[in-house]
């Protein structure tokens, strides 16, 4: 996939960080600088697996199933480590399935980004 990585990752960064803060932050409370931290890596882990491989190999519906599960998974667990206190009315899996549900829709939006930029970049070096 011929693809400006830079950009690529600045734009997935950015709005994943939007998300996390919002949902964790905004949403329950937890602290900006976890959301972000656990943003970045979440971020840098979904674009190499998601992004460069999945989205390549299955296309965007499967790429966003997949980017949910390792969304879900990796904010749990980072949620579980920091293991902060944020309340008996609200689990870490909560937490987690809401942060993965607005992530698969920005993913999605990211996908179809990804690939319309893909097919670009075939049109520009087929026409040169």
């Amino acid at each position: 996939m011929q693809v400006n990585h830079g950009k690529a990752l600045s734009l997935k960064l950015g709005a994943l960080l939007i998300v996390f803060i919002a949902v964790l932050t905004l949403g329950f409370d937890v602290p900006w600088y976890h959301a972000a931290w656990i943003s970045i890596a979440v971020g840098l882990i979904a674009y190499g697996v998601g992004d460069m491989f999945v989205l390549r190999k299955f296309g965007n519906l499967i790429a966003t199933l997949a980017d949910f599960g390792l969304v879900f998974f990796l904010t749990w667990f980072f949620l579980w480590i920091l293991d902060f206190d944020i309340g008996t009315e609200t689990s870490f899996v909560l937490l987690a399935l809401y942060t993965a549900l607005v992530t698969a829709v920005v993913e999605f939006i990211f996908h179809g980004w990804l690939l319309k930029h893909k097919r670009e970049e075939a049109h520009v070096h087929s026409t040169r």
